[in-house]
């Protein structure tokens, strides 16, 4: 072999460079191409692999990296609220913030959800959409501080030890007076917590009448404002980068995605996308519409309809199914759907109204796994079996109820085993013959306890698996 050194002055190939970048961790590549501008070519063209993309509305985490847009702001006079340091060092508010300083709505426009018109309101803000109503809390919160303050002093200069627990005499449910007597260090305990959580209101209203204030006297905000990115590793480490705030935090959102995953030669892979979305609640994290993405899996939850609409656009192959599709929050109408009814595996969790009997009737997929905590009894099992004996007992069917109690499961199994004859029955493995050459096997095995932290007393606890699947009868 030759011992030569490559000449170090040899350029690297374009088509070289590329499968160099391939190569590279996903987070070293992005920032790598932005700190060398002239590689970003090459690195837009070559392929790009994704684990996981998972969307919310507060931001999206790829292959394990946080990334987080907020609004950060600080008072122009006097402190900054404690409230709003808590969410500055969260990397900010994940709502838009209005010229007088209010919150902007997550809903800036009406929204038709499943037949319904919510309208883009805040209640918070509706409560304090009244400066009236502002200042006389403002007025309030000084009285209360000032009382409780007094009060605190009274205590500290006290010899007793035992003292009134309810210094305002309030009545029972018989009109008596109650007035317990509790340790003196509890009663000053509770007065800290109070003052804690008066002064923390009252930075609050005071801030609402300086902005509207300014709103009266349009005035600039009392706030400066600029938008955070914020980066957390899945290691910990945190990278934050600050930009003035002169656009929308939908606006830059849909810039960083742009320059993230736009202006690709080649389609951008995902193994797995997710989002998550609280019922009724719009994701604002949006992708623009020339973006395509290659995905084989997908998890949602809530809002099914509307978000396996737009995960359709944003789809390279859209009538391909799923290989995977978790969903959080399933309803019996959602079954219509073809891209839940043509994927491979359909896992559902969350689902706590659904009939599952006529869920697993209508739903034709291969696979279902249900991963909530059921509660049905022993003949529901059974139907779920006959249907399978009778209308979907294809080769490879297969049933997976997890987080089942093991008396459940035992029952279950039991209940089943005298319902059907012809059913050969061992410890934990129901056997039932099907036409065709085919079996039903119906198991039952232990599973990781989910809820293992509220039974740390009990360590032997388990949960189990009930499987039902249609396999080849081996047996000659």
């Amino acid at each position: 072999m030759s011992s030569t050194i490559p000449d170090a002055d040899m350029k690297l190939s374009y088509d070289c460079l590329k499968c160099v970048i391939q190569k590279f961790e996903i987070h070293f590549r992005f920032r790598l191409a932005e700190r060398l501008p002239k590689i970003s070519l090459a690195e837009k063209a070559a392929p790009l692999h994704i684990s996981e993309l998972s969307i919310t509305r507060e931001g999206f985490e790829l292959n394990g990296t946080e990334y987080r847009l907020g609004v950060i702001r600080h008072a122009r006079e006097g402190p900054t609220p404690d409230r709003i340091k808590s969410e500055n060092k969260r990397g900010g508010c994940p709502r838009d913030i209005d010229r007088f300083g209010f919150k902007k709505p997550f809903l800036p426009e009406p929204v038709n959800f499943n037949g319904m018109i919510i309208q883009g309101h805040d209640p918070e803000r509706e409560l304090n959409d009244n400066p009236e109503l502002v200042e006389a809390r403002v007025v309030n919160a000084k009285n209360r501080l000032t009382s409780l303050e007094r009060e605190k002093r009274e205590l500290e200069n006290s010899q007793d030890d035992l003292v009134v627990a309810n210094p305002e005499n309030v009545l029972d449910r018989r009109g008596r007076r109650r007035n317990p007597l509790v340790s003196r260090e509890s009663r000053l305990r509770r007065i800290n917590e109070n003052i804690r959580d008066t002064k923390t209101r009252l930075e609050i209203d005071e801030l609402n009448m300086r902005s509207y204030q300014c709103k009266r006297d349009n005035l600039p905000s009392p706030f400066n404002m600029f938008i955070q990115l914020t980066k957390t590793s899945s290691d910990g480490t945190v990278h934050i980068e600050r930009f003035d705030y002169d656009k929308s935090l939908k606006e830059a959102w849909e810039y960083l995605i742009r320059k993230l995953f736009g202006n690709r030669q080649l389609v951008t892979k995902i193994k797995l996308l997710s989002f998550f979305a609280s019922r009724g609640e719009e994701l604002v994290v949006g992708l623009p519409d020339d973006i395509k993405f290659d995905v084989q899996e997908l998890r949602a939850s809530c809002n099914l309809p509307e978000i396996l609409q737009r995960v359709e656009a944003m789809l390279e192959h859209p009538d391909r199914p799923f290989t995977r599709l978790e969903l959080d929050g399933l309803l019996l109408e959602d079954t219509q759907n073809p891209k839940i009814r043509d994927a491979d595996v359909l896992v559902l969790h969350n689902n706590f109204i659904v009939d599952y009997v006529a869920l697993c009737s209508e739903l034709p997929n291969k696979k279902i796994v249900m991963t909530t905590r059921l509660e049905m009894h022993p003949g529901q099992y059974a139907m779920i079996v006959e249907n399978l004996i009778n209308t979907k007992g294809t080769l490879g069917t297969c049933y997976e109820f997890t987080k089942i109690e093991q008396g459940e499961a035992r029952f279950a199994l039991g209940f089943i085993a005298g319902r059907f004859e012809n059913a050969v029955v061992g410890e934990r493995l129901i056997t039932i013959p099907l036409p065709n050459q085919l079996q039903l096997d119906i198991s039952c095995t232990p599973s990781l306890n989910p809820f293992q932290q509220f039974y740390q007393f009990y360590p032997g606890f388990l949960f189990y698996t009930i499987r039902m699947e249609v396999v080849q009868n081996l047996i000659n």
